[in-house]
């Protein structure tokens, strides 16, 4: 089982409104870019697992093994590339660095295809945010990632991690701390930028509800 940090629990927080989850703890202000992505069209499974709370639902995700949430994470990045080798490797790296860095894997996930819905590691924006995750150039070169080139699926997705986690910590809630990942700080940056945190948790939200309905684990416990 992996272990549960007191500092990501301290994250988990149940939302208000139905407006999703919210992690108020971990942040880091990224510069303003546009998105290059396209709306998710994701559904939610037919059969997900229910939860009385999204700290609940958190709580069992953090509990899971990286291998445990690796097909459930692959079945659902499939949708957006048909390439099975890259997203083995993107799920890989979300799944690494969600441990290494105590961010959940839904929500690594979730901000991924929100800024990249095709996948595309060399997608670059108009204002030059670049990768998977959509990362600044500014930010890259941080040593916990060994590599500056933002191209590069594991550079790319540690980097975009860094800066989610820094923002996590900095600001109050996952909304703030999303709107700063966007670069929504002081204005409308990119169109309708203030929608994005609720975007990127309702993804969120999926995605977690499909980890957890996939895993082996869960499924012994409920027989």
């Amino acid at each position: 089982m992996r272990a549960i940090s007191t500092g990501l629990l301290t994250l988990l927080v149940v939302p208000t409104s139905g407006a999703g989850p919210v992690f108020s703890a971990p942040a880091f202000d990224v510069a303003a870019k546009r998105t290059a992505t396209a709306p998710d069209t994701a559904a939610l499974p037919a059969a997900a697992p229910a939860w009385k709370t999204h700290a609940d639902s958190l709580r069992a995700e953090a509990e899971l093994p990286p291998a445990e949430l690796r097909l459930p994470l692959e079945r659902f990045l499939g949708r957006y590339n048909t390439d099975r080798v890259l997203v083995r490797r993107i799920s890989r790296a979300v799944l690494r660095e969600s441990r290494r860095q105590q961010v959940p894997t839904s929500l690594i996930a979730a901000v991924l295809v929100t800024e990249n819905t095709t996948l595309r590691p060399d997608a670059t924006s108009s204002v030059g945010a670049r990768g998977l995750m959509q990362v600044m150039p500014m930010h890259a070169g941080a040593e916990l990632c060994r590599s500056s080139d933002l191209v590069d699926i594991d550079s790319n997705i540690c980097h975009g991690t860094l800066i989610l986690a820094r923002d996590l910590r900095r600001t109050s809630s996952s909304t703030a701390a999303l709107l700063r990942y966007n670069g929504c700080v002081r204005g409308t940056n990119t169109p309708d930028c203030r929608r994005y945190p609720s975007r990127v948790l309702a993804r969120a939200g999926i995605v977690r509800r499909e980890l957890l309905g996939g895993t082996t684990t869960l499924a012994m416990a409920a027989q």
